[in-house]
């Protein structure tokens, strides 16, 4: 038997393939043509599996079976089968998405209302960044640290106004910034990530038990992961700046949601 290596076979787990299709797959192009029997001795699958496994892949146009006495099987060539597994994809993509909002649109007695917000994992949530910019009409209001700031940049260019507050070390104020504050649909102000916490207006006493807690804040609190994001009014999605060893994102339609977080941007764009 052989080990396969973890991250192909993990690739093509999360292209579709169970991991005994993928394995499989991976044995056939490496050994261009095989018998049940020899897959046996190459993989530590059962043979159930095996022939299971060898019946999706010739389903899915994968494989193709060259000998049918003893069973002989080859594999489709990687880009061509990876090709095939995209467009199956999506193609299924755009059904899903169809019948999706279909039955989403339907007059049900019972619906339920609306959920204040959605959540997002780390995987989604930048797709839904994505998306919400590339949707963008008439303005974009948002507050990020340097880590997101490329997806700003890349909607720039586009006829909307986009309010822009900066959090970033003294250090990373470089050409980006220039050439976006030369934009005149962008407006753009840079804060120092320690001062984001303080420059709101505080009384001695306040300012005095923030400077005692700035040092326990920088422990649980991720400054270097800051976002927070106002489409056209009609939508508001913030990712947390707490320390996690799982992002996630919330986004909402609500009004008062969204009001709230176009000032509190707003004061950090225009305050002295």
């Amino acid at each position: 038997m052989v080990e396969l290596p973890y991250k192909m076979i993990k690739s093509l787990t999360e292209l579709g393939l169970l991991e005994s299709e993928a394995k499989i797959y991976a044995a056939l192009v490496f050994l261009q043509s095989a018998e049940v029997r020899d897959l046996l001795e190459f993989l530590d699958v059962s043979k159930p599996s095996i022939y299971e496994g060898l019946r999706m892949l010739e389903k899915n146009d994968l494989i193709v079976l060259t000998n049918p006495r003893p069973a002989m099987y080859q594999a489709i060539e990687p880009k061509i089968a990876l090709d095939v597994i995209i467009k199956r994809y999506m193609d299924a993509k755009k059904e899903a998405l169809i019948e999706l909002q279909n039955f989403k649109n339907q007059e049900i007695s019972t619906k339920p209302n609306s959920p204040l917000w959605f959540i997002f994992g780390a995987k989604s949530f930048e797709f839904k960044i994505k998306d919400m910019l590339k949707n963008a009409k008439e303005s974009v209001y948002c507050r990020t640290s340097v880590k997101y700031l490329d997806y700003i940049e890349k909607i720039a260019k586009k006829d909307i106004q986009i309010y822009l507050v900066v959090l970033a070390d003294g250090n990373e104020v470089n050409m980006r910034f220039k050439r976006l504050s030369r934009m005149s649909n962008v407006d753009i102000k840079i804060i120092d990530k320690i001062e984001m916490l303080t420059h709101i207006e505080m009384d001695k006493k306040e300012e005095k038990l923030m400077k005692r807690s700035i040092e326990n804040i920088k422990e649980y609190m991720d400054l270097d992961n800051q976002f927070l994001l106002v489409v056209d009014d009609s939508e508001f999605l913030a990712v947390p700046p707490l320390k996690s060893d799982s992002l996630t994102a919330i986004s909402s339609t609500n009004k008062a949601l969204i009001f709230n977080s176009k000032i509190d941007i707003e004061k950090s764009l225009y305050s002295v």
